[in-house]
């Protein structure tokens, strides 16, 4: 996933660049190579895989669950006439708590990574009783990148992009967003698309973007159809990485993935 910032020569073709570390050229379809990378046990390609798909974080287990899995446990309890606040976790089976803030500190003295990320959010925002203190967030943003998580670190390079807690430093901001990147962070890639867009990189800003699209992101295929009309980046780039954006996006595609993404879009 880090091929995408390698230096290569000028004229290269797209699909003889390689990766800057293990100088193989970057897979046609992102997900089956992420699937591959998980049977392998290799926690980068669960991150990124869960980072693409639709997930939600459930602070009963401390685990981050397809929607749809969500959607068809919550349909099948509806149907039994369970109401919604009695309706249970689809993994651990257990009611979600009905304080988040107490349980996602139980998780915290067990060192989950995504109870201090989701920590960070609540102390930017302020929400559910939390003292907003953006001192505070990056405190927790920091901890979770210590335990590995990899959208931790986008969020320590957005606070240093914007300058929020910290001195502004766009610098460091892009340090983190590529090791974030280099982790699988989908969302990493938006960021260094937009930032380098805006310190007029725009090979590069193209680049993140094909990668985020290639692994189904929506919003950044959007952009590169805009940036083709545009004439920034050519027939050829934008078909190769269209076909890799329907390939993945079928991948993760299911009946109960649609519903609930549906669902979501409504409420």
């Amino acid at each position: 996933m880090y091929w995408v910032i390698a230096k290569r020569k000028k004229g290269t073709p797209n699909h003889k660049r390689k990766c800057a570390f293990c100088c193989q050229p970057p897979p046609k379809n992102i997900i089956k190579a992420l699937k591959k990378l998980m049977k392998k046990k290799n926690p980068d390609a669960f991150y990124t895989m869960a980072e693409a798909d639709g997930n939600t974080f459930f602070p009963c287990c401390g685990k981050r669950i397809c929607n749809g899995c969500v959607f068809r446990c919550a349909k099948n309890d509806a149907n039994k006439g369970i109401p919604e606040n009695k309706q249970k976790c689809a993994l651990c089976c257990q009611t979600t708590p009905k304080n988040l803030i107490k349980a996602l500190k139980k998780l915290m003295k067990k060192n989950y990574p995504e109870a201090f990320l989701l920590m960070a959010k609540e102390h930017r925002s302020g929400e559910d009783g939390v003292i907003q203190s953006n001192t505070k967030s990056l405190e927790m943003y920091i901890r979770a990148a210590e335990l590995g998580n990899a959208g931790a670190y986008t969020g320590i390079g957005i606070y240093y992009e914007g300058g929020f807690g910290v001195e502004l430093d766009r610098s460091k901001a892009l340090e983190f967003y590529e090791v974030a990147a280099k982790k699988g962070s989908i969302e990493a890639h938006r960021q260094l698309a937009e930032l380098c867009g805006r310190i007029g990189e725009i090979q590069i800003s193209i680049e993140h973007r094909k990668v985020a699209a290639r692994s189904g992101h929506k919003e950044s295929m959007d952009t590169l159809m805009n940036m083709y009309k545009d004439k920034l980046l050519s027939k050829e780039e934008l078909t190769q990485t269209l076909r890799s954006f329907h390939a993945s996006s079928n991948e993760m595609k299911s009946r109960e993935r649609d519903e609930a993404h549906a669902y979501l879009q409504q409420t």
